[in-house]
């Protein structure tokens, strides 16, 4: 059976040379805590998508965290979700168009060349 120390007897036996090997490690390499897989997920994200961005376009660390808990989201008024929704049928309209534009050109070039439409 595992004994836990309450955090400040954990950190009373830390002499300060290795509280400050611990800071800098956490600044290297990112959080000692559980999240830490998190982050380390959303940096890989992050360089994921740079390539596939419009250029001059970039993306934070934040837009590729989880959020795991509602306490941790920020609150959003009715207005902002409905924005959110909007925007998303806006894409999915523009989307659907560029695909009857792809099909209209298919079309058309394989009547020009023979082919029936």
């Amino acid at each position: 059976m595992a004994f836990k120390a309450p955090p400040g007897e954990v950190m009373q036996r830390f002499t300060d040379e290795e509280i400050v090997h611990l800071v800098a490690y956490q600044n290297l390499y990112g959080p000692i805590t559980p999240k830490r897989l998190d982050v380390l997920l959303a940096r890989l994200a992050m360089d994921l998508m740079s390539p596939h961005l419009k250029r001059g376009r970039r993306t934070v660390l934040r837009d590729h965290l989880m959020v795991w808990s509602r306490a941790d989201r920020p609150r959003q008024s009715g207005r902002e979700m409905l924005a959110i929704v909007k925007n998303l049928q806006a894409q999915y309209d523009r989307d659907d168009e560029q695909r009857a534009q792809r099909i209209r050109r298919t079309r058309r070039k394989a009547v020009a060349h023979g082919g029936s439409g």
